[in-house]
């Protein structure tokens, strides 16, 4: 869990430490607890419904924790949780082993230290070791995380694995929040044809100095205790950090590239949301573009627009929703700023008005 530096060794002991690394680090495990959650509970998540899955996904400090809150808090959507780790693809296995030792950890700051607060049950990121167990050899390369064509059995064993989810959560709707999925929108379609694709942005200059922040205060708190670095790896979270792998995707910066210097999380935010704006023909009815800096002034419309979009009936907190802190400017590259404002004014003009 992504907690503080102060609370991080309360929440996770010794033993902890050693059975995540020991379900979460090996592969074999991994994929013995998904054919173990199938082999028991396959037959009957296959008849589960699964309507209109909603999938968040951009790039990091974008708003996308805030904004799968506020869906999840709408009601009727089930996410993955820190409830199921450490055995995250085997979510009505764990459950039930653990029902009797229900564990409650108070509600505690994420790591970021931007004030966003979560507990064991909150949506959260999980989603990615499902696909690091099954396609991490192939998109996990030295360079950084790859886009790559999904065959039809992986498609297949993603669907049971969101019928699973459903089946632990009690049904309802499937909710993700996964900056990885860029990667794999085909595929996502293909699984799902009713699939609603959100896609937050914000300011580029600003989405990028948040980035670069960010960085730095993740490879500063892994320095501290090595083992949130490794926490993060076997998540599959890549965005910034000790372990940081870029997008490999046409004009991104190279994975050796400073992260210190601003230049290269500009690159990186021209990269992923032209690749998002230029997606394949059949992803593209099922996008929904995010004003995240207009939705943190409460336009009624864009709030309206993203209710329809995710097929929700009641209506939407938005209370919690403040602009993010800005950050004090810094030197880049002017071809690279103009570049980005070309691309952002593309993706506001996908927002309608």
């Amino acid at each position: 869990m992504r907690c503080s530096a102060r609370s991080w060794g309360a929440v996770y002991s010794r033993a902890d430490r050693l059975l995540h690394h020991l379900a979460l680090d090996y592969r074999p495990v991994l994929e013995a607890s998904f054919d173990f959650e199938r082999a028991r509970h396959g037959r009957a998540a296959r008849v589960q419904p699964i309507d209109r899955p909603v999938f968040v996904s951009g790039l990091a400090r974008a708003g996308t924790s805030i904004l799968t809150r506020m869906l999840h808090g709408a009601g009727g959507f089930v996410a993955p949780s820190y409830r199921d780790m450490p055995f995250p693809l085997a979510p009505n296995g764990w459950r039930a082993l653990t029902m009797r030792m229900r564990r409650h950890v108070d509600a505690q700051e994420r790591g970021h230290g931007d004030g966003l607060t979560h507990d064991l049950d909150s949506p959260e990121a999980i989603e990615e070791v499902f696909w690091r167990c099954t396609e991490g050899a192939r998109y996990r390369t030295p360079q950084g995380l790859a886009p790559m064509d999904i065959g039809d059995e992986t498609v297949a064993a993603f669907r049971d694995y969101v019928a699973l989810v459903l089946m632990a959560g009690g049904g309802g709707r499937y909710l993700s929040k996964n900056n990885n999925n860029v990667l794999r929108l085909e595929a996502l379609v293909a699984a799902f044809p009713d699939a609603v694709l959100l896609h937050p942005f914000r300011d580029p200059v600003q989405q990028a100095l948040s980035l670069r922040h960010q960085h730095l205060r993740a490879c500063a708190l892994a320095a501290e205790d090595p083992f949130r670095a490794r926490f993060m790896t076997w998540l599959g979270h890549h965005e910034f950090g000790a372990d940081r792998r870029p997008f490999v995707l046409p004009g991104a910066p190279a994975a050796d590239a400073a992260g210190e210097q601003l230049d290269y999380w500009l690159g990186s935010w021209i990269a992923v949301y032209r690749w998002l704006l230029d997606a394949p023909g059949a992803v593209r009815p099922r996008q929904i573009f995010v004003d995240y800096d207009r939705l943190c002034r409460a336009d009624p419309r864009l709030v309206a627009r993203i209710a329809d979009a995710a097929g929700i009936a009641g209506s939407v907190a938005v209370a919690a929703l403040q602009p993010p802190a800005a950050h004090p400017e810094a030197e880049a590259d002017a071809g690279l700023i103009a570049e980005a404002r070309a691309v952002h004014a593309r993706l506001v003009g996908c927002v309608p008005r």
